[in-house]
């Protein structure tokens, strides 16, 4: 099945014009974007990125279906890109968006889960389940275990400096609704306190070539 799957999606490559691409890797991992372009999807219309920016004006191109960011090794915030990577998602549903991430860094893995309409793959899979992985038909998003738009409101505004008391002001709710809010994901993250929280908001928010773990 995955073979074939596999040999309709080269077909279905081959057909495009030379212009054409239909997958989109950000990374600026230099060994995982040759073996993406030279042995991972060779027969597909690749183009590789080193950020966000300089591939936004391929993100309407009509044939594009699969968009992957390599969260590790962004040059700029990685918050600032899942808030990116939110906002392209409300305006192309049809698109398939791809996180990279090591999953042995849990709360960061469960942070990138719950982030958006994503799904979140192991960095380091085997070639034959991560090629399995982005052939197979993607199931679709649970977004009940996705952050509503409030709490990701109040992670915007924790990651920018504010207090939780300013948020809830900000936000025009009632501070201990704020409070039960946050405790209730901090719950879902598996972190066991706020300051873990905002440890979490600081390293997503900075530079990665500076901080990373």
């Amino acid at each position: 099945m995955f073979d074939k799957l596999e040999h309709l999606t080269q077909q279905l490559s081959f057909a495009l014009p030379e212009c054409i691409i239909s997958q989109i890797l950000i990374s600026t991992d230099s060994f995982l974007s040759y073996a993406w372009n030279r042995g991972l999807f060779s027969g597909k219309r690749n183009a590789v990125f080193s950020s966000l920016d300089l591939a936004h004006h391929r993100f309407a191109e009509p044939h594009l279906s699969h968009l992957i960011v390599d969260m590790e090794s962004l040059l700029t915030s990685r918050f600032s890109a899942l808030e990116t990577l939110r906002q392209l998602a409300s305006h192309n549903r049809k698109l398939y968006i791809y996180l990279l991430a090591t999953k042995s860094d849990t709360p960061l893995f469960n942070f990138l889960r719950a982030a958006g309409p994503f799904r979140v793959l192991k960095r380091d899979l085997p070639v034959t389940p991560f090629r399995q992985a982005l052939l197979t038909p993607a199931s679709p998003v649970d977004i009940s275990r996705k952050f509503p738009a409030v709490e990701w409101q109040m992670f915007t505004a924790l990651a920018q400096g504010k207090t939780l008391k300013h948020v809830a002001h900000l936000l025009n709710l009632p501070y201990h609704r704020m409070v039960y809010r946050l405790n209730t994901q901090l719950r879902q993250l598996g972190l066991p306190d706020r300051q873990s929280l905002l440890h979490l908001l600081h390293r997503l928010t900075i530079d990665a070539n500076h901080y990373w773990g």
